[in-house]
């Protein structure tokens, strides 16, 4: 009676936990989480290659798209959440300093016949911009695995400089608030289990006039609207006050 009854009361909380879907599953909330965690432990050395086959290398030009809509600015201080392997952070950092790059060259263009004091009070200005202007990103992923890459990638090509590693979870993130000035996700929205969650942690940990940019795709159900989406890519931002 006692095995009956336990066998009851598992059966009800089992009854109301609440179901979602897992590709075309319908499954627990909790086992969806799971489940989604093992397939990233799986296969976080071959993501990126697994990126590449299956939108035939395309995702690199959504993610080059991204950073353009953004366009940072040096100082800029980025939360990339679910960028396990870096892709996202990585190209912030160049594209910061290839912002960086250019203002030097307007700045010394500035001096039509610069001294050698010219030159060296500009790289003394420099150096004080680079270290109060420092950008960052912050790599932030609940998949320990899919973090290791992303630090070996970043090793091995050379991006030391403005990058941490956080583990956490998206609906539950480990930050303070008011903390960033760009919030990413690419490709990893649809992966929560809570996207309600995920919006009001994006919402918290951002500053005032920070701004939430989502890199995704699926399959739009209005016809209306998917005409006009198939002739062109999904890139969503909001400005958040």
């Amino acid at each position: 009676a006692a095995a009956a009854a336990a066998a009851a009361g598992n059966y009800c909380t089992d009854a109301k936990e609440k179901q979602t879907h897992f590709g075309f599953e319908t499954v627990s909330e909790s086992e969806k989480a799971e489940r989604v965690y093992k397939v990233f432990e799986n296969v976080a050395k071959r993501y990126d290659v697994m990126n590449d086959a299956m939108s035939l290398g395309i995702h690199r030009l959504w993610k080059d798209a991204l950073l353009y809509k953004m366009n940072p600015m040096p100082g800029t201080k980025l939360l990339d959440v679910a960028g396990g392997t870096g892709d996202i952070a990585f190209r912030f950092i160049d594209y910061v300093r290839s912002q960086q790059e250019r203002r030097s060259r307007q700045e010394m263009k500035s001096y039509q016949s610069p001294s050698w004091q010219d030159i060296s009070k500009l790289y003394q200005q420099q150096d004080d911009n680079d270290t109060h202007l420092r950008s960052k990103a912050v790599i932030c992923d609940i998949n320990k695995e899919m973090l290791k890459f992303g630090r070996q990638k970043a090793e091995q090509l050379n991006y030391t400089d403005g990058l941490s590693w956080v583990v956490g979870n998206a609906e539950e993130l480990p930050f303070d608030d008011d903390k960033f000035d760009v919030y990413t996700i690419a490709f990893g929205i649809r992966n929560v289990t809570h996207i309600d969650q995920v919006l009001q942690e994006a919402y918290r940990v951002l500053k005032p006039g920070g701004r939430f940019l989502c890199l995704e795709f699926s399959r739009v159900q209005n016809p209306i609207i998917s005409r006009c989406c198939s002739k062109s890519m999904l890139l969503s931002e909001d400005t958040l006050t």
